[in-house]
């Protein structure tokens, strides 16, 4: 098994050299005996574990920490500060930028090598994990688009026969029951294209197709569908467009339609009585121009706990067996992958007189 790595930064070569005695039979050590050429040496091959001294000349110890931890590609490597200094905010500090223990000089050859075993026993275990979690979201990834695909191939053709059946069959009973089949077929089929889907963004990327469209006629065929779907269920449905919305606008607009149907087809699911609604407008965050869509209901609301776990795989805000509204809790993990890949936000609320609210954020693009 190849050695784990330590690289000692310290500007004192008796420092090193006691540091090197206490560690040299165990791991491959590397040294530096300043911030700068730490940090060159690091980015260049990062080791397993850092003891750094915090005072040094130029770059200091609580500097170059601070660099590392800032950085995507070296934050998560273990630092232990050794130092001479012994005061609380100094110990706070350090633990604070990320630091994972303290050393104090003068260095005990005993302390150093049982901390440093410890400490890198405690990485091997938490990279074992993450390859362990990554290797078992892939097979789930793979099996959710090999399962997906299967259960589709089937799924086409029984929902074709049953329309052609349909067409011709001239008992009521037979129809009936006919239709209750393709009805369950078809919500099957939304199930495996929302697990298709799902597959789809976390294997390819899924990257939007941004390119100009009119909003008006794209607003409109949404407004049409939210109208059709709320009549169904003898709902109301309320739309209302901010004046100042632009002729056209820049986005994936089959993206923006995706999501902006999940939720309209979710205010209607969980609403039995009342309406829901849609308003579009202009909404300027942290000082950039955002198109903003809030979808909302007169349904059963959202548990607060729940607010942010529905955005989640597989998650429904209420997950029992015997819930009155069936399906995967897909529906809005995909509409939040799609809107984080459109670099918009999308959130939910709970609305003072009932309901709630969905709110979509996309930037405001111009053509």
């Amino acid at each position: 098994m190849k050695r784990q790595t330590v690289m000692i930064v310290d500007d004192t070569p008796a420092n090193i050299e006691i540091l090197s005695e206490s560690l040299g039979d165990d791991y491959e050590l590397f040294f530096a005996t300043s911030g700068a050429d730490a940090l060159e040496l690091i980015r260049a091959d990062k080791p397993d574990l850092i003891l750094l001294d915090i005072m040094m000349p130029g770059m200091d110890g609580f500097e170059l920490c601070t660099i590392l931890k800032s950085d995507p590609a070296t934050r998560d490597i273990p630092i232990i500060f050794v130092t001479a200094m012994i005061e609380e905010e100094q110990e706070i500090k350090g633990l604070e930028l990320g630091a994972i223990d303290y050393l104090t000089k003068p260095i005990s050859p005993h302390i150093v090598r049982a901390r440093v075993k410890n400490h890198l026993e405690l990485k091997r275990y938490r990279d074992l994990l993450e390859t362990l979690a990554s290797a078992a979201d892939r097979a789930k990834k793979e099996f959710l688009r090999s399962v997906s695909h299967e259960l589709r191939t089937p799924l086409t053709p029984i929902i074709g026969m049953t329309d052609l059946v349909l067409n011709s069959e001239e008992d009521d009973n037979k129809r009936k029951y006919l239709g209750m089949v393709q009805k369950s077929a078809l919500r099957l089929l939304g199930i495996v294209e929302d697990l298709i889907e799902t597959s789809r963004l976390e294997g390819e990327g899924g990257a939007p197709e941004n390119a100009p469209f009119q909003l008006k006629p794209f607003l409109d065929t949404i407004t049409m569908e939210a109208r059709a779907l709320a009549q169904a269920k003898g709902l109301q449905c309320a739309v209302l467009l901010d004046p100042a919305l632009p002729a056209a606008v820049v986005s994936d607009q089959g993206m923006l339609h995706k999501v902006l149907s999940m939720l309209l087809g979710n205010a209607v699911k969980f609403t039995s009585e009342g309406g829901v609604g849609l308003e579009v407008r202009v909404q300027e965050t942290a000082g950039i121009p955002m198109l903003q869509f809030s979808v909302s209901d007169t349904g059963v609301g959202i548990d607060p706990v729940d607010l942010e776990r529905i955005f989640s795989d597989f998650t429904q805000s209420d997950g029992s067996i015997t819930r009155s509204f069936p399906g995967l809790g897909l529906g809005l993990t995909l509409a939040r992958r799609m809107t984080e890949l459109m670099d918009g936000s999308i959130w939910a609320e709970n609305a003072p007189e009932g309901g709630s609210v969905f709110q979509l954020q996309i930037p405001l693009v111009l053509p």
